[in-house]
C-alpha cells in the first residue's frame, strides 16, 4: 500500500484543488442559467426563415446556446482572474511573469467582452421587438 501510495500522483493539495474547481463550475452553471435549462428545457437554437439564431430576444427565455456560452465567458473570466494572481508568484523570472499576466488579461478581456456581446445582442433583439 505505501508503494502504491508513493507512486500516485496524489498530492496534500489536490482535493483543495478539486473543491476550489467544483465551486467555480457550479457557480458558472448557477449564474449561466443552468437550473433554468434543466427545468425548462429551451431548444438550443432557434430556427427563422433566414436561418438560425442561438440568441432569443425575450427577456425572461434563453436558448441553451445562449446558456452555454454565458457558462463559457464566466469561466474565461475567471481563469484569466486566476492567471492574472499567479502572475504575481513567479517573480524570479519577470519575462514568464509578464507572459502569464498577459494570458490573464486577455482572457479576462475575452470573457467580459463576450458577456457584454451576448447582453448587446439580447438588448438588440429587444428594441427591434419594441420593448
Amino acid at each position: 500500500m505505501r508503494r502504491f501510495l508513493r507512486r500516485s500522483r496524489w498530492r496534500p493539495g489536490t482535493t483543495e484543488t478539486l473543491i476550489a474547481v467544483l465551486v467555480v463550475a457550479f457557480t458558472a452553471f448557477i449564474a449561466g442559467g443552468g437550473i433554468y435549462n434543466i427545468i425548462d428545457k429551451p431548444p438550443t437554437i432557434i430556427g427563422f426563415s433566414g436561418g438560425y439564431v442561438a440568441v432569443r430576444g425575450l427577456r425572461d427565455e434563453q436558448t441553451l446556446m445562449e446558456s452555454a456560452l454565458s457558462m463559457l465567458f464566466l469561466i474565461l473570466t475567471f481563469i484569466g482572474l486566476l492567471t492574472s494572481y499567479r502572475s504575481t508568484r513567479v517573480v524570479y523570472d519577470m519575462r514568464r511573469a509578464s507572459m502569464t499576466l498577459f494570458l490573464g488579461i486577455a482572457l479576462i478581456a475575452l470573457g467580459l467582452s463576450g458577456s457584454f456581446y451576448l447582453l448587446s445582442l439580447k438588448q438588440m433583439v429587444l428594441r427591434q421587438l419594441g420593448y
